[in-house]
């Protein structure tokens, strides 16, 4: 869908926000890790729940009583990291496209 959106002109506001994303998806990805990872420890920091606990092969075979969250609270979570991230990719890809003789950008 996105490739689609990409050649042609980007009329309605849905389309231009997801042009954004579409024109730099792997800085995308790279910065969705670690705003997911950061706004995980402040949840589990705010519903003062563990945010380390034990091995990470223990972390899959045990979950400590009254750890996660559910499905609302993870769509909700999941609307604000694309919300964060709009802008930070707008700026990469304005930045990326005034940069054009940085070809290594076009990486990212």
């Amino acid at each position: 869908m996105l490739g689609l959106i990409d050649k042609t002109k980007a009329q309605s506001s849905l389309s231009r926000i997801l042009l954004v994303f579409g024109r730099v998806p792997l800085f995308y990805y790279l910065m969705h890790i670690y705003v997911i990872h950061i706004l995980s420890i402040v949840v589990a920091l705010a519903f003062h729940q563990p945010v380390l606990h034990g091995s990470v092969i223990a972390e899959f075979a045990t979950k400590p009583a009254g750890y996660g969250h559910g499905l609302p609270f993870i769509y909700a979570m999941w609307i604000l990291v694309v919300s964060i991230l709009y802008l930070p990719s707008r700026w990469f890809m304005e930045f990326r496209s005034r940069h054009q003789e940085w070809r290594w950008l076009s990486y990212l």
